[in-house]
């Protein structure tokens, strides 16, 4: 990993020891896919979310959620972080928007996760 980031340094190594410890290999895929150098790095608009996800599924973005697009379902998103216009449109939908440690914490084995990238 070269991110000089070290939050983002410390949540890709939170998503491998999760994926270790729970035997999820979503969490190992997520972790790869955040250290990505910066110009690979996963942005997700809100309006490809919408389309790929149903109602009050859980989703995961390895990156950032922008707030272009129209999300029109309850949906529960784990990203690492979120545009300030992604998160207002979230909860306006009656999703919610979840920091990984959040996410982790109420989907520890993955199992029924969407990995979005």
């Amino acid at each position: 990993m070269t991110a000089s980031n070290p939050v983002l340094r410390q949540t890709s190594v939170m998503l491998e020891r999760a994926g270790k410890q729970e035997k999820a290999p979503i969490w190992h895929v997520a972790s790869l896919l955040l250290s990505n150098p910066a110009i690979n790095r996963v942005e997700v608009n809100l309006g490809r979310i919408s389309r790929v996800a149903k109602d009050n599924h859980p989703i995961f973005v390895p990156g950032k959620v922008l707030g272009t697009g129209v999300i029109d379902k309850k949906i529960i998103i784990g990203a690492f972080s979120f545009s300030s216009t992604a998160k207002s449109k979230i909860e306006a939908s009656g999703g919610s928007a979840l920091s990984v440690e959040e996410f982790l914490k109420k989907f520890p084995k993955g199992s029924g996760v969407k990995l979005v990238k």
